[in-house]
C-alpha cells in the first residue's frame, strides 16, 4: 500500500463542508419530491375502479382488490417474479408501518398478526 497523496485529499474547511451539505440537501428533497409523486400515483391507482376480464364477462373491481389478485398470483407462483414483487414492496414501504390490506396504520403488527395477515393474502 502507497503514501496517501495530499492533492487527493479534499480540505476540509468550513465552506467545502457547507458546499456539500447544500448540494446533499437539494439532493434529499429531489428524492423526496420522487418519493411523494410515486405515493400519490399509487394512492389515485387504488382509488379508482377497473373493469377487468371474468371469463367471458366483464367485472368492476377496485384498484386495490386488483393489486391484492395480482400480489396473490406472482406471489403463489414461488419464482424470481415474487422475489421482485416482495422486494418492490418492502422498498415502497420502507419507513412506513402499512399492513397487507394496504392501509398504514399506526401500530406495528405483531409478527404472527402479518403471518396470518400473509397467508390470507396467498390463499
Amino acid at each position: 500500500m502507497g503514501k496517501p497523496n495530499p492533492q487527493n485529499l479534499n480540505p476540509c474547511n468550513s465552506e467545502n463542508a457547507r458546499e456539500r451539505q447544500l448540494k446533499s440537501a437539494e439532493k434529499r428533497k429531489e428524492n423526496n419530491a420522487k418519493k411523494k409523486l410515486m405515493s400519490q400515483i399509487y394512492a389515485e391507482f387504488l382509488e379508482k375502479e377497473y373493469e377487468v376480464k371474468v371469463g367471458d364477462g366483464k367485472k368492476k373491481i377496485s384498484g386495490a382488490e386488483l393489486v391484492n389478485e395480482v400480489m396473490r398470483r406472482v406471489l403463489a407462483r414461488g419464482d424470481s417474479s415474487s422475489v421482485s414483487l416482495l422486494k418492490e414492496i418492502r422498498e415502497g414501504t420502507e419507513g412506513q408501518k402499512i399492513n397487507f390490506a394496504g392501509t398504514v396504520t399506526t401500530e406495528m403488527q405483531t409478527t404472527e398478526e402479518r403471518v396470518k395477515a400473509f397467508e390470507e393474502l396467498v390463499k
